[in-house]
């Protein structure tokens, strides 16, 4: 076998379960809570996999954001609405994409132009 030959034999493409992945937009890619049960007022237990008939936020910490994402960092806790979210599975783990605009609400340990309420 020729040098050439091995050189491309030994460069394989990169798997898709490997590739580097980039937020575009004003997207927000956020970790899904690993506290999916929750408990109703009564004590009853919900699974994660209910259809909630409220519109319940959830909380989640903020893994990467866009370029065009202006008031979320990354580790910041945003609140959102599971229906705005979409679910990949990024490297084999789950996460959620939201747009910037449907995040209701941002907790962060920085206090640039904040309101004084605290989360």
């Amino acid at each position: 076998m020729t040098p050439e030959a091995a050189d491309t034999d030994s460069e394989q493409p990169t798997s898709p379960s490997r590739r580097g992945v980039a937020v575009l937009g004003d997207r927000v890619l956020v970790a899904i809570p690993q506290d999916g049960e929750r408990r109703s007022k009564g004590g009853i237990l919900i699974p994660a996999t209910a259809e909630s008939v409220d519109k319940k936020g959830i909380w989640g910490k903020t893994v990467a954001v866009g370029p065009h994402v202006r008031h979320i960092q990354t580790d910041d806790e945003v609140l959102y609405l599971p229906d705005d979210a979409i679910e990949v599975d990024v490297q084999g783990d789950t996460f959620l994409i939201v747009r910037e605009r449907d995040v209701h609400a941002v907790a962060s340990s920085r206090r640039d132009g904040a309101t004084g309420l605290y989360l």
